[in-house]
C-alpha cells in the first residue's frame, strides 16, 4: 500500500473515531468538518467547533450543519464566485478590444467575436448565478457579429452595454465581500484587509488597533427566543457598531456572534473609547419582540482591544485581542478589556 493510500485510510479512520466520540453519523459532510477541524489550520473553526460542542463531548448535527456551511460551503462559494467574476471580466474585456477595433477590420472581427462568445458559455456554465450577465454580453457579440453593415451605430451601444456590465460586475464583486445576514465585511475580506492595513500601519510607523467582540450569553438567548430574533440581535449590534466607526476603519463579523473592528491610526486608549461607547450603545436598546410587544431584556457586549506591535503577525494580533476579549468574559462581561487592564466601564456584573 503506498504512503498517499495508507495515510488517507488512517485519516479516514481518526475522522470517524472522531464522529462516533462526537454522537455523529460518517456521513461525507461530517467527515469533511472533522478533517478540517483535526487539521487545526481554521482558528475560527476550531473555536465555533469547541463551542458547540456540549460538556459530555457531544455535538448535535444541526450544529454540526451550521458548522460546516460556516466554515466550509460558504468559503468554498465565495473563492469560487470571485474566481468566475475574474474569468468574467478577463473575456469581457476581450469583447471590448474587438468592439473598439471592427472598424478597421469587419469582416476578421466577426470570427473573434464568434469564439469568444463559444469561451463565454464554457465559463457561464460553472455558475449559473452570472448567467444573466453571461447573456448580456453574448447579446452584444451576436448584433456586432449580425449586423456589420451598421459597425458605427452598434459601438456605440456595445460600449453602453460593457460600462453597464462592469458596473453589474463590481457589484457582484461588493456582494462577495460582505456577510449577508448583517451586510458589514465577511471573514476573508477582514482577513485581507488586516494584512493590508498592518502593512501601511508598520511602514509609515502609525498606530493600529484592533477590537474584538462576542456578543454575552447569545446561545442561550437564541435558544429561548428564536433564530430570527437572535439574528435580529446581530443585525442590531452590526448597526451599531457601524454607526459609531470612522470611514478608514473596517467593520466585519469574525463569526457566529463575534465582530472585529480594525482601526488604523488609532491608539489603544481612543480604542477602549470607542469600544465602550459602542458597548454602551448596544446595552440601551431595550429589545422587544414586534408581534406580542414582549420585554427581550437587554444585549450586552464583552470586548477585547490590543494594539499592533512591530513583530505583530495577523494571527498573533487577533489571539491577543481575542485573548482579551475572554478576560472580559471572565471578569463578567458586559465590559472592554485592553493591554494595559483598563476597563473604562467598571461594570463586571454578569450580563443579562
Amino acid at each position: 500500500m503506498s504512503d498517499s493510500l495508507s495515510t488517507s485510510y488512517q485519516n479516514a479512520e481518526r475522522a470517524i473515531a472522531g464522529l462516533k466520540a462526537a454522537g455523529l453519523a460518517a456521513s461525507t459532510k461530517n467527515i469533511e468538518l472533522w478533517l478540517q477541524f483535526s487539521e487545526g489550520r481554521n482558528p475560527a473553526l476550531a473555536r465555533d467547533f469547541h463551542k458547540a460542542t456540549r460538556p459530555d463531548g457531544k455535538l448535535l448535527q444541526s450544529d454540526a450543519d451550521a458548522l460546516y456551511d460556516a466554515h466550509i460551503l460558504k468559503q468554498g462559494l465565495s473563492r469560487d464566485i470571485i474566481d468566475l467574476i475574474q474569468r468574467f471580466e478577463d473575456e469581457m474585456m476581450k469583447i471590448a478590444d474587438v468592439v473598439e477595433s471592427t472598424g478597421a477590420n469587419a469582416s476578421g472581427n466577426s470570427d473573434k467575436l464568434r469564439f469568444l462568445s463559444t469561451e463565454l458559455k464554457r465559463s457561464a456554465s460553472g455558475n449559473p448565478a452570472i448567467g444573466a450577465l453571461m447573456d448580456s454580453v453574448l447579446s452584444v457579440a451576436k448584433s456586432v457579429r449580425e449586423a456589420n453593415e451598421r459597425l458605427e451605430d452598434q459601438l456605440a451601444k456595445s460600449s453602453d452595454e460593457v460600462v453597464t456590465l462592469r458596473r453589474n460586475i463590481e457589484n457582484i464583486q461588493q456582494e462577495a465581500m460582505l456577510d449577508p445576514l448583517t451586510g458589514v465585511k465577511n471573514r476573508k475580506t477582514f482577513d485581507t484587509e488586516l494584512l493590508r492595513l498592518m502593512r501601511d500601519a508598520t511602514g509609515a510607523g502609525q498606530p493600529l488597533a484592533l477590537i474584538m467582540a462576542d456578543v454575552d450569553h447569545f446561545k442561550q438567548f437564541n435558544d429561548r427566543w428564536g433564530h430570527q430574533t437572535g439574528d435580529h440581535v446581530l443585525r442590531l449590534v452590526a448597526d451599531v457598531m457601524n454607526a459609531n466607526i470612522k470611514g478608514q476603519d473596517v467593520l466585519a463579523r469574525y463569526g457566529g456572534e463575534e465582530f472585529a473592528i480594525i482601526l488604523p491610526g488609532t491608539t489603544l486608549q481612543n480604542a477602549v473609547m470607542l469600544a465602550d461607547r459602542i458597548r454602551k450603545a448596544v446595552e440601551s436598546r431595550r429589545l422587544k419582540k414586534r408581534r406580542t410587544d414582549e420585554d427581550l431584556g437587554v444585549v450586552t457586549l464583552s470586548m477585547g482591544a490590543a494594539l499592533l506591535r512591530w513583530n505583530d503577525t495577523a494571527e498573533s494580533l487577533i489571539e491577543r485581542a481575542d485573548g482579551l476579549l475572554y478576560s472580559a468574559k471572565n471578569k463578567g462581561r458586559n465590559c472592554v478589556v485592553d493591554e494595559e487592564g483598563a476597563d473604562p466601564s467598571g461594570a463586571e456584573t454578569s450580563a443579562a
